[in-house]
Parts: structure tokens; C-alpha cells; sequence
């Protein structure tokens, strides 16, 4: 028996449609959806982490429940490659320890001295410097554990650290791998929790893409219709835009999905757990923000404002991530990125790209979700319908005319006030056959036909000057 504490904000299965997260964390229960209201609550049973950082950013910023999964974390965190370039005393940092989450870790000296010696003063932070910690004695320690980030530490060899010193490290976050995934979607899948999008917190692959597809459309064989929005690992310490594209493109180009949208890119996304400016996979607000606005909201509508407490460009207002406007290129190949617009602060979606084959009809989220919700709205009034007694014309066994109509007539109501009440599509239709041979098949089958919002990706406009003088006088 596995018991979780802050029961107050745990929130039963029947809540509604509830955005999922699933990923590794450092404490909780392995495999257990459970769904929550209040970031506190989040913290206390599962700790810190990728899993915790993203369910706490739903919850803080948009103020919905989240069904929150911990997977098994096989692959575990790694500390990185220390970047000492930056010490100029003699002293030879190294790292110990196994983080938590993905860092940009660091410690800055504000007073020198001698490794073993009290009077060294650092300043450490974990968001690469955007927000550095009160000053901190090192006293007579020869190592410094950085506080809330695991066991990672950074170790000091004999020898003198000078004021301005700056040792830095990227660190990786404890990771699950094929199987732990397989396990927690499943876990989600079976349970009471009646879930939408599920968005798995970690570097999507080749294998993760190819195994989540396969739960997805297990679930659809189940009659639960749900969608997914995943992350591309982020960009490597110094890689360049075009061998992060080339990279992506070798392992997701022969790929393709009508359930999915894969994030890629990295942004500096405000925690809405310590307040820090953690570079994070863009997909920690994509699919936040997809999960909060209603299934036909198409996300880059620029009149929503920027993504709150996301940022692409560095301080002086250069990018510094990837931005779709300055280096265009994975939106063309199926990714979903962010993007700037000229004379507007801060960053957004550039087109909320579902990972499908050109000239498929599910090219961006809202097309996806709407169908969903479409084909759910059919499933339940059908089911209804199920051995029901169903009149048919006694020459031809053929259903009746009128217990065709009837039925049409319902599922036409149900999906009227499923989607056009609050306009979701721009019509519906549903289809009896009136040729089935029920009699014999006990089958009875039908189309609906869903005719979908459009979204204007581009407004072309000529512009010039007029001079109405000269109109005059051509009259």
C-alpha cells in the first residue's frame, strides 16, 4: 500500500479532462497517477525534479489540476563536464554527486583565499547566473554541495581560489528510459483518471517517439482518445543551430505521427518552484499552454500575449535559444518552436505543429483535439445505442427509414452541442448507412464528417501610396 500526504489537494478522477505529466522526480511513488491542485502538494510528495518543476508550472501559472506519473529512472542524472576556464586560481575544481534536474550550475568566488582555510566567500547558482544566492562561506570545507540540487557538489584540490573565479557545469537530470515510460503510460492509461494531453517530461528519441505512439494508439483501440506533446532533447553546450537541426532531422525525419506534436529548442523558463530562470525544453509551456485554452484555441494566435515567464533572448534582447523569426528551419521540418515578432516583447509558438506527414489533415493541435473530442461525442451516444432494439424493413432486413433518421438525428445533437455551441468546427454531419445487413452482422455502420475551423497562417497585402489629384483628373 503506497500512501500519499496532502490529501486536500488531491483531486478525485472524475475532475474533468486533465492534463498529464509523467517523469522522473526524487521521491513518490513510482507509477501511481494521482491528481493534484495546489504545487505544494506536488512537493511534498514527489520532492523536486523534471516531473515537479512541470506539473508545478501548470499549476502555478494556469491554476488546473494535474494528474501527476512517476516513471522508474533508470538513466540516472549526471553532474556534466566542468568548465574551469573561468578559475584563475590554483585550485582544480571538480564535480561529485548526482543532480536532481538539469542545471546550469555554478559557483562564483567573491573572496579569494587558500582551499582549507576559512575566509573563502562563493556565491553560487543553478540557472547559469540569472539568479545568484546570498554570499556563502566556504570555512574550512574543501568541497561546496549545492543546496536543493541532490548530492551534486563541487570539490576543491588544494591551492588558492581568487575573487571572480567561476567554475560552471550543465548537468542532466535523472532520466527514464523505454521501459520505465512504457510502464507509467500505462499505469496512466488504465486508471480512473479521465485525462486529455499527457505530456512525458524528459528528451524524446527515436525509441521514447516510437513507443509512446504505440500506447497512444493502444488507448484509441480502447476507445480513449488522447494526444501527446513531447521535447527533442535540447541543444548541447555550444552546438550550433544547423548540426541541432541535422541531428534532429536523422532521427525524426523518417518519422511521423496525427496524435503528436514534438517540441524542439530549449527557452529560460521562469520555476514556478524556487522562482529560478531554468533553461528548460520548450515543451514545459507548449503543452501547459495547450492543456489550459479550450481543444479549437490555436496557441501562436499572437493575440494571446507572449508565453508568461518564457524567454528565447538574453538580457541585451539578442536570442540566445532558438528562434524561429531569426533561424528558420525545424518548423519547416514538422517541429513545434518558438518564435519573436517584431515591435513585441517576448517569446511565442510559432505554429502549434502536430509531428504528421505533409498533406495530412492533422496539421496543427487544435485539428487533433477537435477530432478527439468528436470521436469521443460519437463513441458515447453509440454506446447508448448498443442492443437496442432497432426496427428493419421486413423485404430487404435493411434498417427502417425511420430508425435510421432517429439515430443521425442524435448523433447530430450530440455533436451540435459538443462543437458548435461554442465553435469548435464550422459543421458537423453523421451518416447512417441504410444498407447494412443488421439482421445477419449485427453491425450497424455510419460517418461523421466534421468540417474544421480554418487559421489564417499568412495575410498577403499590397501597399502603396494614392493620389486622389491625379484621380480627379483621369475622371
Amino acid at each position: 500500500m503506497t500512501e500519499l500526504d496532502g490529501a486536500l489537494g488531491v483531486l478525485p478522477a472524475s475532475s474533468g479532462k486533465i492534463y498529464c505529466v509523467v517523469g522522473a522526480s526524487s521521491s513518490g511513488p513510482f507509477n501511481l497517477p494521482s491528481t493534484f491542485g495546489r504545487p505544494k502538494d506536488v512537493i511534498s510528495n514527489f520532492g523536486g525534479g523534471p516531473l515537479v518543476e512541470a506539473a508545478c508550472h501548470e499549476l502555478e501559472l494556469y491554476g488546473k489540476p494535474v494528474c501527476v506519473t512517476r516513471t522508474a529512472q533508470t538513466v540516472a542524472g549526471t553532474p556534466g563536464t566542468i568548465d574551469v576556464t573561468g578559475v584563475l586560481g590554483t585550485s582544480v575544481a571538480t564535480l561529485t554527486g548526482v543532480p536532481i534536474d538539469d542545471y546550469e550550475a555554478q559557483v562564483k568566488v567573491l573572496t579569494g583565499g587558500t582551499i582549507g582555510t576559512a575566509g573563502i566567500i562563493l556565491q553560487w547558482s543553478l540557472d547559469g547566473g540569472r539568479t545568484l544566492s546570498p554570499p556563502t562561506a566556504l570555512g574550512t570545507a574543501t568541497s561546496f554541495a549545492v543546496p536543493g540540487a541532490g548530492s551534486l557538489a563541487f570539490a576543491f584540490a588544494a591551492g588558492t581560489l581568487i575573487a571572480g573565479d567561476v567554475a560552471k557545469t550543465r548537468t542532466t537530470a535523472p532520466q527514464w528510459n523505454a521501459t520505465d515510460l512504457g510502464l507509467a503510460l500505462d499505469a496512466l492509461g488504465n486508471s480512473a483518471v479521465s485525462w486529455e494531453l499527457v505530456y512525458p517530461v524528459g528528451p524524446i528519441d527515436g525509441a521514447a517517439f516510437d513507443l509512446i505512439e504505440t500506447k497512444i494508439a493502444s488507448l484509441r483501440a480502447r476507445g480513449k482518445f488522447r494526444a501527446w506533446i513531447g521535447n527533442t532533447r535540447v541543444p548541447l553546450v555550444a552546438e550550433s543551430e544547423a548540426t541541432y537541426a541535422a541531428a534532429l532531422v536523422t532521427i525524426f525525419g523518417s518519422r511521423a505521427t496525427v496524435s503528436g506534436s514534438l517540441c524542439a529548442g530549449a527557452a529560460k523558463i521562469t520555476s514556478s518552484v524556487s522562482g529560478r530562470k531554468y533553461k528548460r525544453p520548450i515543451a514545459f509551456s507548449v503543452a501547459a499552454v495547450t492543456a489550459l485554452v479550450s481543444a479549437e484555441i490555436n496557441i501562436a494566435d499572437v493575440n494571446r500575449g507572449p508565453l508568461i515567464g518564457v524567454t528565447i533572448r538574453d538580457a541585451n534582447g539578442n536570442p540566445d535559444e532558438h528562434d524561429e523569426s531569426v533561424s528558420p528551419g525545424l518548423d519547416d521540418a514538422r517541429f513545434c518552436v518558438l518564435r519573436t515578432w517584431e515591435g513585441r516583447g517576448g517569446a511565442y509558438v510559432n505554429r502549434p505543429l502536430v509531428f504528421s506527414n505533409p498533406g495530412s489533415d492533422f496539421s496543427i493541435f487544435p485539428y487533433r483535439r477537435v477530432i478527439n473530442i468528436a470521436e469521443a461525442v460519437v463513441q458515447n451516444y453509440l454506446q447508448l445505442r448498443l442492443n437496442k432494439p432497432i426496427l428493419v424493413s421486413a423485404l430487404t432486413g435493411f434498417i427502417l427509414e425511420s430508425e435510421a433518421l432517429e439515430i443521425e438525428a442524435g448523433a447530430k445533437s450530440a455533436l451540435r452541442s459538443a462543437l458548435l455551441a461554442v465553435p469548435m468546427a464550422s459543421s458537423i454531419n453523421f451518416v447512417l448507412s441504410r444498407t447494412d445487413n443488421l439482421l445477419s452482422s449485427k453491425t450497424l455502420t455510419g460517418d461523421a464528417r466534421i468540417v474544421p475551423l480554418a487559421y489564417a497562417e499568412t495575410i498577403n497585402v499590397t501597399v502603396g501610396y494614392t493620389n486622389p489629384a491625379a484621380q480627379i483628373l483621369g475622371a
